[in-house]
């Protein structure tokens, strides 16, 4: 996985989705969207990928795909290809609580 800025999708198996951008740089990943920061590693090994992602609310107006979560973790794998990734996983503690993350990258980080 190129380290960069991202577009990222996300969606879970309720039809709920969104997107926003993130940051990738030394394994760290910081980013947000209309809602929600992410923060947190993803490590990659080859073509696959697999870290944890802290989501923060910042706008109480704005539900997660889960509803009304102000703060959780997911646990994320799966795989990168160049310019892109795909992780799926689960929320922490609440593995049925499902997601899949879609990234393509823009452009460079400083």
């Amino acid at each position: 996985m190129q380290e960069g800025i991202y577009h990222v999708r996300f969606s879970s198996p309720q039809g709920t989705s969104g997107e926003g951008l993130a940051v990738i740089k030394a394994g760290s990943v910081n980013g947000g969207d209309g809602g929600y920061l992410y923060s947190g590693q993803l490590a990659a090994t080859g073509d696959q990928v697999a870290g944890q992602l802290e989501i923060k609310q910042w706008n109480h107006a704005v539900p997660s795909i889960f509803g009304q979560l102000r703060k959780f973790k997911l646990d994320l794998k799966d795989s990168a290809n160049g310019d892109t990734f795909a992780v799926s996983g689960g929320m922490a503690g609440q593995p049925n609580l499902k997601i899949s993350i879609a990234g393509r990258r823009l452009a460079e980080a400083a």
